[in-house]
């Protein structure tokens, strides 16, 4: 019993570090299609908090049992991908600079998936 109480109050408290971290940036929720064999799909805009912040995604669901790859972007800059699975989240590498209004998640599906794979979840720029 006691070890249950332990976990729990372990969970609560990297749960609120971890929340900390991205205190002064609002979390926007996705929903989009990425269209199959390379397809694309993007996110609404944010505005870049913080020059060269690593950004913040939680992905609830990739359809289907597919991964696909993420990847913050905008005018000013870029960032690398990461392979995104269900239920996880993610630090987004990148190289925006703050005050950039046209910030967005960019999603890409492999060259050999042959479906379009519906993503959802919710991101930060910061």
């Amino acid at each position: 019993m006691k070890k249950k109480v332990f976990s729990g109050a372990l969970a609560f408290s990297l749960l609120t570090i971890g929340m900390g971290v991205h205190a002064g940036t609002d979390f926007k929720d996705y929903s989009t299609t990425v269209g199959a064999v390379n397809g694309s799909a993007y996110t609404d805009y944010q505005v870049k908090d913080t020059s060269k912040a690593d950004g913040y995604l939680d992905s609830y669901n990739v359809g289907g049992n597919y991964k696909v790859d993420a990847r913050m972007t905008a005018s000013t800059g870029t960032g690398s991908w990461v392979r995104i699975d269900d239920n996880m989240g993610y630090f987004i590498p990148n190289s925006i600079t703050s005050g950039n209004s046209t910030t967005r998640m960019q999603f890409s599906n492999d060259v050999t998936t042959p479906v379009n794979v519906q993503v959802t979840g919710k991101w930060a720029s910061n």
